[in-house]
């Protein structure tokens, strides 16, 4: 799924292939039941034979007669839109040839071969009966909902390429549409605890999934009996003239399957919410409330307004300022989502905000404004990141927050960088610097102004933050890589 293989992709199909692709055949294990066919595209520097030990286990849990077609012999076995129609093709035309008399052809990809699949089959969609995408995922360019063949997405926790956040993206567009028995057999949406992106195959992997890869909790064989009880109920789910109750029973399994990735993906519903609720920043109004520290007496007085602009100029040019009323105090804040770049909708930046640009005011500004009393402790954007990363702790699993503490890389929290300029904080960005101890810092950028500094400068505190959402994608996935 990495944009860098889709740019070598492109230019290896401008070059001449001489030998063509192949397909390992395997025979149907079951001799009876409806015939289907399923055929495999690899991920990216894979070889297809790689999948035979995962197609013998659908084979084994499918009740059908299931012939399996494994493409292979790609170009540097790099899947590309070139040779994959006639990869397709080779292996449809084997499977017949040696007795197959089914039109119901399936076809799964993994990683890099589902972006390519996904493009095939949105123009051809006569080609399959459905499509199961393993670590991988229908990108942007190809809603579920009007995609125009079922398709399973089927990704793990633990998968270092295809991170956990872009499951959740999937999941909350599955959720989106009408959850009736049709979108749960067509569209299915499934995390598999403990699996990583690499149990798909068999054999050693490439040097980018060694890389990226998490450590897997499920042996190789658990894995694929998962994977491949759950890419059985698609394929009976999907069948034609299967009986019904074949088809109500495969659904009640994806049902079930898809309740337990609700569960699993529920942290990020309720954190990422903290980061956004569509108009505001509900994390860095509670940041400019953390700073204030008002004493309890004084908090039905104030109020945090936080606006969000769209680009760094806006930021530069608005300044935080406190309006008073009566005895009443508004702190109108100005802040900035810095998410990543990704206009191709590949699954290696984080789903998160990168961090939170927030321009607040001191606690000495407002309590000049608010009045006297038993403020707090003066906050450091330091404090701040702690916090996020605490209030994250709090909705983690307690099955990856024990991973994060046994095997993750863990979170330190470095002093402030503090900014004399405007403009010297505006360009710096929060930090994550891997320390010789295994630990990665996290360092904010931090401007703060007296209350005597003139044009209205006076009483700044900005920091670069932390948001809970970017401290909840480490915990599950960054802080588990390259570990042994």
């Amino acid at each position: 799924m990495a944009s860098s293989l889709s740019v070598l992709v492109l230019l290896l199909c401008a070059l001449p292939h001489v030998l063509g692709t192949s397909c390992k055949l395997l025979r149907p294990t079951n001799t009876g039941g409806l015939e289907a066919g399923l055929i495999i595209v690899p991920g990216a520097y894979i070889k297809g034979t790689a999948y035979q030990p995962l197609a013998q286990t659908i084979q084994q849990l499918s009740p059908h007669k299931l012939w399996v077609g494994l493409t292979d012999g790609y170009l540097t076995d790099l899947p590309n839109p070139l040779e994959l129609p006639s990869a397709i093709q080779a292996c449809k035309q084997a499977i017949v040839r040696d007795g197959m008399t089914s039109d119901v052809f399936f076809i799964g990809a993994h990683s890099l071969g589902g972006t390519f699949l996904q493009m095939y089959l949105s123009d051809n969609p006569s080609q399959a009966t459905g499509m199961l995408l393993w670590g991988s995922y229908l990108t942007s360019s190809y809603p579920l909902a009007t995609f125009p063949v079922p398709v399973l997405t089927l990704n793990g926790d633990l998968d270092g390429l295809v991170r956990l956040g872009y499951s959740w993206k999937k999941y909350r567009e599955f959720t989106s549409l009408n959850f009736s028995s049709i979108t749960v057999s067509q569209k299915p949406v499934v995390v598999v605890p403990g699996l990583n992106h690499g149990h798909i195959a068999s054999g050693t992997m490439p040097p980018l999934i060694l890389d990226m890869d998490l450590p897997a909790d499920l042996t190789m064989e658990q894995a694929h009996r998962l994977i491949a009880n759950t890419s059985a109920n698609f394929m009976v789910a999907n069948t034609p003239n299967i009986t019904l109750g074949q088809q109500m029973e495969a659904a009640r399994h994806l049902r079930t399957q898809i309740n337990a990735t609700g569960m699993l993906l529920r942290p990020f519903d309720v954190v990422s919410s903290l980061d956004s609720d569509g108009k505001s920043s509900p994390w860095v109004n509670g940041a400019q409330l953390q700073i204030i520290g008002a004493p309890e007496a004084l908090e039905s007085k104030l109020t945090v307004e936080t606006k969000m602009v769209d680009n760094i100029f806006e930021l530069g040019n608005n300044k935080p300022h406190i309006e008073k009323n009566g005895d009443k105090v508004t702190v109108q804040v100005y802040a900035k989502f810095d998410y990543p770049f990704n206009p191709i909708d590949n699954s290696e930046p984080y789903v998160s905000t990168n961090m939170l640009s927030a321009k607040m005011k001191r606690q000495s500004a407002v309590a000049k404004e608010l009045g006297p009393g038993d403020y707090n402790s003066p906050q450091t954007c330091k404090d701040l990141n702690q916090y996020a990363f605490q209030i994250a702790s709090m909705f983690v699993s307690g099955r990856a927050m024990t991973r994060y503490r046994q095997k993750g890389r863990q979170l330190t929290f470095g002093e402030d960088d503090m900014k004399t300029t405007g403009s010297g904080w505006l360009s710096a960005g929060l930090t994550f610097e891997d320390q010789p101890d295994g630990t990665v810092k996290v360092t904010s950028p931090a401007l703060v102004t007296s209350l005597n500094v003139p044009f209205g400068l006076d009483g700044m505190h900005y920091c670069k933050l932390l948001s809970p959402f970017r401290a909840l994608e480490y915990i599950y996935t960054d802080s588990l890589r390259h570990v042994s």
